[in-house]
């Protein structure tokens, strides 16, 4: 039995009957579970746990952050090159485009936060720069 994109754990009936309300529900589990990471950030934040917070829910911040960004699109492409396009297909879509960001994040996880880092640097800096004497 081989692989088609065209199943999706026996729920593709479903999912290709909404139609356009996949793109609603599929950018609105997005933005509401940022949300919720945001959320449990804060409570980690206050109990003190810093490293939890700063090896696993940032990261997963970011690559849902880059995924709502990126994914809209090959979405527009999508819906303009076939309007046609089975909805599991695009859910296909986001779920690569958010496993490639969360890996891209957990490789480069050192290096984003250097570059926040000196970025924040940068406007103190120049904050420092133009206050008023």
């Amino acid at each position: 039995m081989g692989f088609s994109f065209n199943t999706f754990f026996g729920y593709e009936n479903e999912i290709n009957g909404l139609k356009d309300q996949v793109l609603i529900y599929g950018f609105a589990g997005i933005i509401f579970s940022l949300l919720g990471l945001i959320f449990i950030a804060v409570l980690l934040r206050k109990t003190g746990l810093n490293s939890v917070n700063s090896f696993f829910i940032n990261p997963l911040m970011l690559a849902l952050g880059l995924t709502l960004f990126i994914a809209i699109l090959p979405t527009i492409i999508f819906y303009v090159a076939d309007a046609e396009i089975s909805s599991v297909k695009i859910l296909y879509s986001w779920i690569t485009i958010f496993l490639g960001m969360l890996l891209f994040v957990m490789f480069n996880l050192e290096t984003i936060k250097s570059f926040f880092r000196e970025f924040g640097k940068m406007t103190e800096q120049e904050e420092f720069r133009n206050r008023k004497r």
